[in-house]
């Protein structure tokens, strides 16, 4: 057979022509034996299972390649052609649709993405649409025209929205409240429009390129701001590692970069921004230019925070609840917080079996995420009133500690790495006292219970004030509690040493954050005043006992907000650094309003003496004066803030409602801008009070201050108004 044949012999007998070989494989060039030069692999190299490569020498001329890897490449260039213009005409048909072009990114844009691409992206990738605004309402079949959606929420009892339907029926004659709902825990159901506010038939929304970035050095000053200011009140990011991970995209020209570290860091930006001190830009250019960080970075991972697969996940998401608590869609940050909670389960953050696998450095950032998770959990629990995602009992891991790998040399010195450190675990060590507090007097927020009896109330504080006393004790000199008196004494000139800054401006945060859980611990007792105020039929034997004791709580719940006002006027008033020792703005505005709105609640019941069982009016004037005090602390602190401007709105009108002749409304003479108001909305400002008005679920509804309102005849009737009595 011609199998069996020599290789140089033809089958009839002939010596053949040795067929030449243009290339050797190496092999056989290394054996010097004669290679028969079949791709991918010669005869030889596949009997004695060698590597077969062939490696051209540096003069060769031409590169033999075989038929079938040309059709191939043929092949792949063809669909690649095929898609490319399938692309170009769905983009060609969507530009045709578009009678406005988004605005021109300004900024640099990551080298080797499409402009196209990047708008597609901000439309496909964002699957979380009320993020970022209302859907609009043209789709491929023309204008479509959406009716009102319906929004639905629980405000439970520890929520402003509860405490203001007490002090509101204990006002407003029965029957008149709009809003029926029961004043332990309301469920609040309103219509909201369908679509966006437009000007000319145009959306306003802000179109952005998701894959654009600041220059290189604004972006390293906003890094650095956020590790110096946020990144030290929640260490759950560790600076070195995000700083080289930065440097080392940046030198590959961000050609291998993740979505999800992409989507952090602009979250990071979009953090430094919107906290960046008052005075260094107006509010409204640091929101907007904030935004843009935030539709960024949900743009980049609008499908992957479905899934919450590593932990870059969980610190986003964690990042996008606290920056939400700063906008006008505050109430989304319990949406967002919920998606952060499941996806540090789903990693086991909470378990220190789970965390055995990975290294020091990732153990410990992993401990501190999830107590970031819990710090925020028992926050937004509080404001908003509803039941906490993460039961004490899921809370076992050991608290953070300050490890050798963070003495390397970064952003933060190894002084502040620890004082950082301490301040957080006070955090946590306080707002575990705030569980207890939820649980033992509020329910956990879960709304079924009825409300405890006065002896019970009254045993529950006693216990918890001792709790309290304990962690104040606890803590480090450099975290101490401060007064406002002596943050008046402090030297006009700046710190010498940043380790004493940051430990002042510790302190200033620990305070606002207990005097604020004493005034949530005290609060109940407020509250049974106040329903005792309305109830025609008291019961004797539990009036003595709540003004036997209750007076006392109910003075301590005064006094803790009458502080919060002082501190927060005191740093505000303050010119040059001090202004820096507050947190971020929205805390600030959160401690305030609910301490006025306490203190109102406190002025109405010293002036019933039936409730006092004595004449309070030396209480009662000091009381009243506050509210004004709040409004001129926040008129300072941040000018042109909408949502600021709105609470002090709100408090105004308050405090005109429950004005008398001995009240003095601005105890510290202070000028700020009067806000007026009709049914539809601010005079001389662009935002309206609303039916709905949920955006602001952590402070109040807008029908509750409309209803209160009009008791006193306060506002206009306008017939075109969505409010009706």
């Amino acid at each position: 057979m011609a199998s069996n044949l020599p290789g140089n012999e033809t089958p009839d007998g002939r010596p053949s022509k040795r067929r030449r070989v243009a290339i050797a494989c190496d092999a056989c060039r290394t054996r010097k034996s004669r290679c028969d030069g079949k791709r991918p692999s010669c005869s030889l190299c596949q009997d004695l299972g060698f590597e077969c490569v062939y490696t051209p020498p540096p003069t060769a001329a031409n590169v033999i390649v075989q038929k079938d890897y040309l059709h191939g490449l043929e092949d792949r260039v063809k669909r690649l052609e095929q898609s490319l213009g399938a692309v170009r005409g769905d983009l060609d048909g969507l530009v045709k649709r578009v009678a406005h072009g988004p605005e021109r990114d300004r900024e640099s844009a990551i080298p080797g993405r499409n402009t196209r691409e990047s708008r597609d992206e901000t439309s496909i990738a964002a699957p979380m649409s009320g993020l970022i605004g209302t859907e609009d309402s043209v789709d491929g079949m023309g204008a479509v025209i959406f009716a009102d959606e319906e929004d639905s929420g629980f405000f439970g009892p520890s929520s402003n929205i509860a405490f203001l339907r007490h002090l509101s029926s204990a006002i407003v004659q029965p029957g008149y409240f709009p809003s029926p709902g029961a004043a332990e825990g309301g469920f609040v159901n309103a219509s909201r429009p369908s679509s966006p506010l437009r000007q000319g038939g145009q959306d306003q929304r802000i179109q952005v390129n998701i894959f654009a970035l600041p220059p290189q050095a604004d972006t390293l000053e906003l890094i650095e701001r956020y590790f110096s200011n946020t990144g030290l009140l929640f260490p759950y990011i560790y600076p070195p590692v995000f700083l080289d991970t930065y440097h080392q995209m940046a030198t590959e020209n961000f050609s291998r970069v993740r979505r999800t570290w992409l989507g952090l860091l602009n979250m990071v930006l979009a953090m430094a921004t919107i906290t960046a001190i008052p005075g260094s830009a107006s509010a409204d250019a640091r929101i907007k230019e904030s935004d843009v960080f935030y539709q960024r970075g949900l743009g980049l991972c609008g499908s992957e925070i479905l899934r919450g697969t590593t932990l870059e996940v969980v610190q986003y998401l964690l990042l996008m609840g606290q920056y939400l608590q700063g906008t006008q869609k505050s109430i989304q940050a319990w949406t967002v917080h919920g998606l952060a909670v499941k996806a540090a389960l789903q990693l086991g953050l909470h378990s220190r079996h789970a965390s055995k696998v990975f290294s020091t450095i990732e153990q410990e950032m992993r401990k501190r995420t999830w107590y970031g998770c819990v710090v925020l959990d028992r926050t937004l629990s509080m404001t908003f009133g509803r039941p906490a995602a993460i039961p004490d009992s899921y809370v076992k891991l050991e608290l953070p500690t300050k490890r050798k790998f963070e003495n390397s040399p970064g952003l933060v010195d190894d002084e502040t790495a620890a004082l950082s450190v301490a301040f957080f675990n006070s955090t946590i060590g306080l707002y575990k006292q705030l569980w207890n507090v939820l649980e033992l007097l509020y329910g956990q927020n879960i709304g079924c219970d009825d409300p405890l009896p006065v002896s019970e109330t009254v045993a529950h504080i006693f216990s918890l004030e001792q709790h309290l006393f304990s962690w104040e004790r606890s803590l480090a000199h450099p975290l101490r509690l401060i007064s406002s008196a002596s943050i008046e004494n402090l030297p006009h000139d700046q710190m010498s040493s940043n380790s004493q800054y940051l430990s002042l401006k510790f302190q200033v945060i620990l305070t606002l954050r207990y005097l604020n859980l004493r005034v949530l611990l005290h609060r109940p007792i407020l509250v049974k005043f106040i329903t005792a105020s309305r109830s025609p039929d008291r019961d004797p034997q539990d009036m003595r006992l709540l003004q036997q004791i209750g007076m006392n709580s109910l003075q301590i719940c005064a006094d803790s907000a009458m502080e919060i006002i002082d501190i927060v006027h005191r740093v505000v008033s303050e010119p040059g650094w001090k202004r820096s020792l507050l947190g971020a703005w929205w805390f600030s505005l959160y401690y305030t309003f609910n301490a006025a709105l306490v203190l109102i609640g406190v002025g109405w019941v010293y002036r019933d003496t039936t409730l006092t069982s004595s004449t309070m009016t030396d209480q009662a004037s000091k009381a009243g004066q506050y509210p004004g005090r709040a409004v001129a602390a926040l008129s300072r602190l941040d000018d042109g803030n909408r949502l600021i401007d709105r609470c002090r709105y709100y408090l105004e009108q308050f405090s005109k409602v429950l004005d008398d002749s001995e009240t003095n409304l601005d105890a510290s003479n202070t000028a700020f801008p009067a806000l007026h108001c009709t049914r539809t909305g601010l005079i001389g400002d662009d935002f309206s009070l609303s039916p709905f008005g949920m955006e602001l679920g952590e402070f109040m509804m807008d029908g509750d201050l409309v209803t209160m309102m009009d008791r006193q005849g306060l506002l206009p009737v306008d017939p075109d108004s969505a409010f009706t009595t």
